[in-house]
């Protein structure tokens, strides 16, 4: 339906400037003079262009767009080049170039108008840079740019649309945080300690080859007596605490705080070695088990890039936890509602955790509702530790938490 009306408006707009010209010639048989054939000799050249611009094919018309990232984080600047390419050499005057987002909402969400008139005249390609600047979290899709001629007056108007499909990805923003592991295990039983990786000199697990740089203490001197080779031990790594990170993927007003935040944690405690999982509650529920790779943590990473908060209040539940949270470990919730039916899901499908620690994000400048403050003081007479936070306070949560 919408290339009919596109056909029929351009057959129309033809017909229009035909009509001028019959018009202005009619008008000057009929009143003869100087006047008369001077306007239509004068409206002559312009119908004669609309005409041919009628008749001139905009397949021809080419886009090459490339973009060049500054940053891939909310917030960053992107730095995008069009490339616009034709055949021929016919005089194209008015010529606008527009970017076609696949959400039309985007338009408004950047801080440059992504349209641009050029006059081509003989010129066979022109070239269009732009700045892109606060790009929002999450995929943006820019779906083909679309490309409107037009003759001198605007009688006659063609609009070819594009195809050039590109994906911006733009990452959350991840701050650095003062890390503080709760507290550490080995491969069997727990022990608390503020170390992140250790060697226990205590619980040699094997011997292999002497490597130069190892400690005399390591030597494995009866292995050396019965082979005269040189033998070192090989002991428990201490690891950072198991951490099991959820975020509420309900809508509030912090959630983009709230993504954040998780990535932080994720990154931080992915450099301290931690054992990770990451869970995300929404209309569905997204659970990436086990990140200890560059590649899985970067899985997770699209995953928060591209998450959405979801209308639906829907509660994690039980069956949610049961591949994730295989180790006693401690979970952290990130959250902007800290109401009880969602805290009560937590605390009926993780008996073995630790501890549960969860982080309320909140606006810097506005006081803490009453309604928070009171599910606030409920969940912790459950046990959970709850830390409510700002943006601000983002560097300190582990120390907070530690420092209970």
């Amino acid at each position: 339906m919408r290339k009919v009306r596109k056909v029929l408006d351009i057959f129309g707009r033809f017909l229009f400037v035909l009509c001028v010209l019959a018009l202005t010639f009619v008008f000057a048989m009929f009143q003869g003079g100087k006047v008369s054939w001077t306007i239509f000799y004068s409206l002559l050249p312009f119908v004669m262009y609309s005409t041919l611009l009628f008749f001139y094919p905009l397949t021809e018309i080419k886009v090459k767009r490339s973009i060049q990232t500054v940053s891939n984080r909310n917030g960053g600047k992107f730095l995008v080049t069009l490339l616009v390419k034709r055949k021929s050499r016919f005089p194209l005057l008015y010529t606008v170039v527009s970017e076609k987002w696949a959400d039309d909402k985007r338009d408004s969400m950047v801080d440059v108008r992504l349209k641009k008139l050029f006059i081509f005249g003989f010129r066979k390609e022109k070239e269009w840079q732009y700045e892109i600047e606060q790009l929002p979290r999450g995929e943006h899709v820019l779906q083909g740019v679309v490309v409107e001629v037009s003759d001198f007056f605007g009688w006659l108007r063609k609009t070819k649309f594009i195809d050039a499909k590109d994906t911006i990805l733009v990452f959350p923003k991840m701050m650095d945080l003062d890390y503080v592991p709760f507290d550490t295990q080995y491969d069997r039983g727990t022990q608390a300690s503020l170390l992140n990786i250790v060697k226990d000199t205590t619980m040699a697990t094997g011997v292999r080859g002497y490597q130069p740089g190892d400690r005399v203490t390591w030597i494995h001197w009866k292995s050396f007596a019965r082979t005269q080779t040189l033998m070192t031990k090989e002991f428990e790594d201490r690891r950072s605490q198991e951490l099991f990170l959820i975020l509420d993927g309900r809508v509030t007003g912090t959630f983009e705080e709230q993504v954040e935040l998780t990535a932080s944690i994720m990154k931080e405690a992915s450099s301290h070695q931690a054992g990770l999982a990451l869970m995300t509650t929404g209309s569905e529920s997204s659970l990436f088990p086990m990140i200890q790779s560059e590649e899985q943590q970067h899985q997770a990473l699209v995953h928060l890039a591209k998450i959405k908060p979801t209308e639906k209040d829907k509660t994690a539940t039980s069956s949610d936890f049961g591949t994730g949270f295989q180790h006693g470990g401690s979970i952290v919730l990130v959250t902007g509602k800290p109401d009880w039916s969602f805290m009560k899901s937590l605390l009926r499908g993780t008996k073995n955790a630790r501890s549960i620690i969860c982080f309320v994000v909140i606006k810097g400048d506005e006081p803490t509702p009453s309604a928070i403050e009171e599910d606030i003081r409920l969940a912790r007479s459950k046990g959970v530790i709850v830390h409510v936070l700002g943006k601000e306070q983002f560097r300190e949560a582990f120390k907070e938490v530690a420092g209970r």
